[in-house]
């Protein structure tokens, strides 16, 4: 999954549509874009997985995993976005702030609404680019201080400043 700005066409997708964008050397940018199975369909899937897994079928997993020239590489540049949550306390902005500088991670905006439960706000950032990495020590380091609630969630922004 990816962070949507409002304005790109992906996030006009609603319901059970489905939409994948894949962008190669090749083509550039190519969008499909189609109804999705459904509840009951999906469902049934789920279903026949848990059964297969149940009874330990050895079924080939998808995307050809056993290619040996293709390598699954998970460390890229992009722009995040990061959320987390907090029980309120003083000095949470400047914390996060030190914790992304000693990380390498510029921060591109940072929104916090108005504090409606003081044990249970959130706020959100927005990176520059950078390596996917130094995100996850961000968010790491963010978890292990007292305020924080639960761990913070980070995804690429699609489209970002990339």
């Amino acid at each position: 999954p990816c962070y949507l700005q409002g304005d790109d066409a992906l996030s006009s997708i609603t319901g059970a549509t489905n939409a994948v964008e894949v962008i190669s050397s090749n083509l550039q940018s190519s969008t499909y874009i189609g109804q999705g199975a459904g509840r009951y369909p999906t469902a049934n899937s789920c279903v026949n997985d848990i059964v297969s897994l149940a009874k330990n079928d050895q079924t080939a997993a998808p995307f050809n995993p056993g290619a040996p020239d293709k390598v699954f590489v998970n460390c890229y540049d992009s722009t995040f976005y990061i959320r987390v949550g907090y029980r309120d306390a003083l000095g949470i902005t400047r914390q996060v702030g030190e914790i992304c500088e000693k990380h390498g991670v510029s921060i591109h905006s940072l929104l916090q609404n108005p504090i409606d439960k003081a044990d249970d706000a959130a706020f959100a950032i927005i990176t520059e680019s950078v390596p996917v990495t130094n995100v996850k020590r961000v968010c790491n380091d963010i978890e292990d201080l007292d305020w924080s609630r639960g761990p913070a969630f980070y995804m690429p922004v699609l489209r970002g400043n990339n």
